[in-house]
């Protein structure tokens, strides 16, 4: 059973303009993603309406999406389809397996509005969802993701071996070999880039993509994954045009990986890092008004980090992320001198079947917040997200902790970082996650239209609410949805 804390509040004498505590969620993407809206043929006279959207709908493997129901509707309409519907995701995708941490099938994802998933297979694949009321009214949805081969999108003439030595066993036939080198290529646009496993390649300084679309850099062979050094995307003066998009870097072990200015679909696989950064360098060209363009620059979109691990101390953060479209899914993350993962602005937003411990001292595991309590209509532009809140995020199947007395006392919170803050979290779900080891408190909640459910604790499960919303608008405290029910719908037909 959830425990409520209901912490102090100072009187704060900052003054600033309330939204309307009646706004409903509404569809982020102006359909700018893919989106169906398909009749269900089996319920017709269903008081759903299912809207199912997708970041992408084709590419090479590994292709990773996030889907959304943000727009689906209900025949009443004072109900909260963010929050009081259930929603029951399929992939069409059961050779997947299961997660690592949750040990949950990754074919499906049951509970909040938001899921993602990587398929890491070509094939065509019917990705579905139920969307159920508390009355067991339900409607379904269906969208069609192809993903194709990556040896027939990257042929032999756009596949290139990179190794320290002569050694290029297991490239494709065809492909150029670079051998005996020392240094890094010129990466290009449209190209696949192999790195030989088992060697270290941290002599040749940064990878540093920039400027490039199509690329995936891997590792060639079976062998244990090439060692680099930092990986950087998009580093250095923001790109206004012509960004970096559709680029997957798997399997290396490195010092960092850096996505800190605007960029489009980047996916993050497997490896070792100690850090990982998203949208920084956006946040920092914008507040000190140092370059022309700021008024266009845009957050990263679409950035997703699977099944790495990034256990090594570290000072700072282990992720630091502004972005629109992020997931976070089966990655572990430990021993930052700070929090675990720190989202300074994000919409739209999975984080799942994470393992999260040993945050430093007086942080977090997970700390949310923004800069403002502005909904934008356009998430993506920098200028007025340094303004606004973060919104539509689904926090799920994580687990926090690793069973022994953990350095910070609080695990998840979104809140702002203070009674003098103003900045504005609307529209969360916290949902069936384990904390594993026994917080001070579980979850901190402060913002509006904030949701917990189905959360558990190797001790007494706590929740705190509106601890730092002083500065934030009155109608930002709350509500709270605490012990919420679970809907749990069967899967889509």
């Amino acid at each position: 059973m959830n425990k409520l804390l209901k912490w102090p509040i100072v009187i704060c004498l900052i003054l600033l303009t309330a939204c309307s505590s009646d706004d409903k969620p509404q569809d982020p993407d102006n359909g700018n993603d893919p989106d169906t809206e398909n009749p269900d043929t089996e319920n017709p006279e269903s008081k759903i309406k299912t809207v199912l959207k997708a970041s992408r709908i084709s590419g090479p493997a590994p292709l990773a999406v996030q889907f959304s129901t943000l727009g689906t509707s209900h025949e009443n309409n004072e109900l909260d389809t963010f929050r009081e519907l259930g929603y029951h995701f399929t992939f069409g995708d059961p050779a997947s397996g299961v997660w690592k941490f949750s040990n949950k099938s990754k074919n499906s994802q049951i509970g909040g509005p938001i899921a993602s998933h990587v398929f890491e297979s070509s094939g065509v694949y019917l990705v579905k969802v139920r969307a159920q009321d508390s009355d067991g009214n339900f409607s379904d949805a269906s969208i069609e993701i192809s993903v194709t081969d990556p040896d027939n999108v990257y042929t032999a003439e756009n596949t290139v071996i990179i190794s320290k030595t002569s050694n290029v066993s297991g490239a494709p036939n065809g492909a150029l070999e670079l051998t005996n080198q020392s240094k890094w290529p010129q990466w290009e646009s449209g190209k696949r880039y192999l790195l030989m496993s088992g060697q270290d390649f941290t002599s040749f300084g940064p990878i540093n993509l920039k400027k490039v679309q199509d690329v995936q850099v891997g590792k060639n062979g079976t062998g244990s994954n090439p060692i680099v050094d930092e990986i950087n995307i998009e580093r250095g003066r923001p790109s206004t045009t012509n960004w970096a998009s559709r680029v997957v870097v798997s399997d290396l072990n490195s010092k960092a990986i850096n996505i800190p200015n605007t960029s489009e679909d980047i996916y993050i696989i497997r490896g070792t890092n100690t850090s990982f950064y998203v949208g920084n360098t956006i946040e920092h060209y914008v507040k000190s008004g140092s370059a022309n363009e700021s008024d266009s620059m845009r957050f990263p979109k679409n950035i997703f980090m699977y099944e790495a691990t990034n256990t090594s101390p570290t000072t700072g953060f282990n992720s630091y992320v502004l972005s629109k479209g992020f997931s976070m899914m089966g990655t572990e993350l430990a021993n930052p001198s700070q929090h675990n993962i720190r989202p300074k602005y994000t919409v739209n937003t999975f984080i799942g079947h994470n393992y999260f411990y040993n945050a430093g001292p007086t942080h977090h595991n997970i700390k949310l917040h923004s800069d403002g309590v502005i909904l934008n209509e356009d998430e993506t532009l920098a200028k007025n997200g340094l303004e606004g809140a973060s919104r539509w995020i689904v926090v799920a199947n994580n687990t926090f902790g690793d069973g022994t007395v953990q350095k910070n006392p609080w695990s998840v919170t979104f809140d702002p970082q203070n009674s003098s803050s103003a900045e504005g979290v609307h529209d969360v779900i916290v949902e069936n996650n384990i904390f594993k080891s026994d917080f001070l408190v579980e979850t901190i909640l402060g913002g509006r239209n904030l949701t917990e459910r189905g959360n558990s604790s190797s001790g007494e499960y706590k929740t705190v609410t509106g601890q730092n919303v002083n500065s934030l608008p009155e109608t930002w405290d709350g509500p709270y949805y605490l012990d919420a029910q679970l809907i749990l719908p069967d899967a889509p037909n």
